[in-house]
């Protein structure tokens, strides 16, 4: 600064004429040269402390507006934790009216409006959080995530079409994802599009590589499968469809009932009896083992399932086979026999029960059906009761994936699976 006046005084010592500064037409400054750099100068200067003061007050502003959006962002973060705490204790009220404030104050939040679809969807308020996802889409797109969520509720409100339509769009954005091939299936499925359901079923398996996720896959393919074989009936091509399954999987024993059923409802005992025969080799279970010895009683031949049922009990320590040859010995007119087996399994019955099975009302089952057969009325009547009465229904079955139990057996739980009940015994 010193210098510039420095420099301003010896130019107006050895130059201090008055020149002209025309400012326009009719508008002129007079002054000393000097006078007039130095207000150049000053002009300058003023104009660039002006520039640095408003650049240090916008850097300001924006500082100030991006730690107050940072504080905003961090409280809505603070609140969705919250909420989704609540969701996860059923605190569905609070987890509600939390998340209700994140989705307001900040629609970018895909996880926030995820939370409160699932908590309106706890609450049984399933339009109200089809139209918290709907707004979420329009918001990100189609997000797989929104997409498998809109397909749930869609199944729920059973609305198959909208959730194949939302999981097929799901699986355009993510068509290697096993979880939404498996959803699109079960939507093909409810439509009753089988086929199609078969193909996102295999392309799920295709693509599954965790091993416990890709059994279950490999299961839920096979029961498509077999609910595709189903729907088409005793048609040709439903039969090579039913032929085909039990080929490739021997062991879903849905498909192999099902064929064993339609030989003999066509006619057909030698095959009926050769599929259940084979099925029974590879592992005796319970609606095999019944069907093998109703089959043969039924036709008045019982003494022909004796020896698949005397192999069914060798190798193993399983109480249904054992009990399934004794009550067709008594179907086939062997007493004595019968009375043999039968003491055998009661010396038994204090070792199954330590292994958790109580055979009894089974036994008692078959100890009255030899009754019977031998004339006494009245001790056959009393076991019969006792029967009925013991810890589970005679030869009853349970879900080996949810425990649930049913006298007679069916291919599929109320869970969902395919080919699950085996027998109590």
């Amino acid at each position: 600064m010193a210098l510039v006046a420095s420099g301003v005084a010896f130019l107006y010592y050895y130059n201090g004429e008055r020149v002209a500064l025309h400012l326009g037409p009719e508008s002129r400054i007079d002054s000393p040269l000097a006078l007039l750099l130095l207000g150049a100068l000053a002009l300058g200067a003023g104009l660039v402390l002006l520039g640095g003061l408003l650049r240090a007050g916008a850097t300001s502003l924006l500082r100030w507006r991006a730690r107050r959006d940072r504080r905003r962002r961090d409280a809505l973060a603070r609140l969705r934790d919250e909420g989704r705490r609540h969701l996860w204790a059923g605190e569905l009220e609070s987890a509600t009216r939390l998340l209700v404030r994140v989705v307001e104050g900040a629609p970018e939040d895909i996880d926030a409006a995820l939370a409160l679809a699932r908590a309106h969807e706890e609450r049984g308020e399933i339009e109200s959080a089809r139209r918290v996802l709907e707004t979420a889409r329009a918001q990100h797109g189609p997000d797989p995530r929104l997409l498998s969520l809109l397909g749930h509720l869609a199944m729920l409100r059973s609305n198959a079409g909208a959730a194949t339509d939302a999981l097929r769009e799901a699986t355009g954005v993510a068509p290697e994802s096993p979880r939404l091939l498996g959803e699109l299936a079960e939507a093909l499925a409810a439509e009753g599009r089988f086929g199609e359901a078969v193909e996102a079923a295999r392309r799920r398996l295709a693509v599954e590589r965790e091993p416990g996720r890709r059994e279950h896959a490999q299961r839920a393919w096979l029961a498509l499968r077999y609910r595709e074989a189903a729907a088409l009936g005793e048609t040709p091509a439903g039969n090579e469809a039913l032929r085909r399954l039990v080929s490739e999987a021997p062991d879903f024993v849905p498909a192999v009932v099902l064929l064993a059923a339609r030989a003999r409802a066509a006619g057909d005992g030698r095959t009926a009896e050769r599929v259940l025969r084979e099925a029974i080799q590879r592992r005796p279970r319970g609606v095999l083992l019944e069907g093998y010895r109703a089959l043969h009683v039924a036709s008045g031949q019982a003494e022909r399932a004796l020896a698949t049922l005397r192999d069914a009990c060798s190798g193993n320590h399983l109480a249904g086979p054992r009990l399934t040859l004794a009550r067709a010995l008594v179907a086939a007119g062997k007493l004595e026999a019968a009375d043999a087996d039968l003491k055998d399994l009661a010396r038994d019955t204090p070792r199954f029960l330590r292994d958790g099975n109580d055979i009894a009302p089974e036994r008692d089952l078959v100890t009255a059906e030899l009754a019977l057969a031998r004339g006494h009325d009245r001790e056959a009547a009393n076991l019969f009761s006792r029967a009925a009465a013991g810890s589970h229904r005679p030869f009853g079955y349970r879900c080996t994936a949810c425990q649930r139990a049913v006298g007679d057996w069916i291919d599929h739980c109320a869970c969902g699976a395919y080919g699950s009940y085996e027998w109590v015994v």
